[in-house]
């Protein structure tokens, strides 16, 4: 529910929203000055305004009409409008220098105590940066944090994906209405979102388009509801490096993890520990303890430090050869002793109870 001062709407803060030349810090002191819209346009702030903008409260009737339209659209698609007087705005997104003085909302927001941490990395991850994306993602799932991404190709998705499937909360910061997303499958990522318990948001009105002036404005919203950053794979530049600078501008912890010394994708990352912008690390567990979030109930339901029962000496075998980095199916039947047909089976066997995970070429890892 919004709790607006005064006697001021929804509407009449969105109609305030439409006036242009007044920004949002601006917008939110005549909120705050004002008892509502009608007694500001008599102001003489409005007039001075108006003086800038040239007959600009004359096509008030016209505010009016995409005030009401834009509110409707919310209404139909079940999409949320909360502002920052509301409680249920994210109490961190609030405390950045430049917030937005409302969200778009669709699906569920945690409370406000919740633990948010972002992760972020390039569209074109490596396998590497794939199941680095993972583990991170699937442990602060188990410790129910917030994974909040971008739901872009590559390190987003993989981020939103193995989120849920820890049965954990997604947030997606989208850089465009929602009801504009695209391609298709960033749409049907979107929908699963918010199924499984988690939000979508935007600072951005229905019908907006996203554009790459938004992209940076969408990564300081990341970084605003966020109280860690961590920044998996990158290039040399990349729109991850901007979320991690603009965290470290507002106080935000930022963790970059190291990467291979000959790969571009770590470039960035590298670059980001090499400088000091970043701190270096190795586990998803060293985030929550540098946080101070280490009395949590660690890994209440995750893959990690789990009492594994083994069906099979072979199965048992088998796991223990088999770490993060991927093997070939050759290597590990040659160093395992085990026949073809047996290994392949208690192969298969862990693949169905989540403990191993073959990759393309026949290459398996430890989950």
């Amino acid at each position: 529910m919004n709790k607006f001062p005064n006697k001021w709407t929804l509407q009449e803060v969105i109609k305030l929203s439409l006036i242009k030349g007044l920004s949002a810090s601006k917008a939110k002191e005549v909120v705050d000055k004002y008892s509502d819209f009608t007694t500001f346009i008599k102001s003489d702030a409005a007039k001075k305004i108006q003086q800038l903008q040239g007959d600009l409260f004359n096509i008030n009737d016209e505010i009016v009409k995409q005030a009401d339209t834009l509110i409707s659209k919310c209404e139909l698609s079940k999409t949320s409008i909360i502002s920052i007087w509301d409680d249920e705005y994210p109490k961190l997104l609030k405390q950045i220098t430049y917030p937005p003085n409302y969200i778009f909302v669709k699906g569920k927001l945690q409370e406000n105590d919740s633990v948010c941490i972002g992760i972020v990395g390039t569209r074109n991850a490596t396998v590497y940066g794939k199941l680095a994306t993972e583990r991170f993602a699937e442990y602060f799932a188990a410790n129910d944090i917030v994974v909040v991404s971008g739901l872009a190709h590559g390190v987003d998705t993989f981020a939103h994906h193995a989120t849920l499937r820890a049965q954990g909360v997604t947030y997606a910061v989208l850089a465009s209405g929602l009801d504009t997303i695209s391609p298709n499958v960033s749409r049907k990522n979107a929908e699963k979102i918010v199924e499984n318990g988690g939000a979508l948001i935007s600072e951005y009105r229905c019908g907006y388009l996203a554009n790459l002036g938004s992209f940076p404005q969408r990564n300081r919203i990341i970084a605003g509801i966020s109280k860690a950053i961590v920044v998996i794979e990158s290039g040399a530049k990349g729109g991850s490096l901007i979320t991690a600078r603009l965290a470290a501008n507002e106080s935000r912890d930022v963790f970059a993890v190291p990467g291979n010394i000959t790969s571009e994708k770590s470039e960035g990352t590298n670059n980001l520990i090499r400088s000091n912008s970043a701190i270096l690390v190795n586990s998803p567990s060293q985030v929550l303890e540098d946080l101070g979030l280490s009395g949590l109930d660690l890994v209440k339901n995750g893959s990690f430090q789990r009492d594994i029962t083994f069906n099979h000496p072979h199965e048992e075998n088998i796991y223990n050869l088999l770490t993060y980095e991927p093997i070939h199916i050759d290597k590990i039947l040659d160093d395992s002793g085990v026949e073809i047909s047996d290994g392949l089976v208690r192969l298969l066997e862990l693949e169905f109870r989540g403990l191993v995970k073959q990759l393309p070429g026949k290459y398996y890892v430890k989950c």
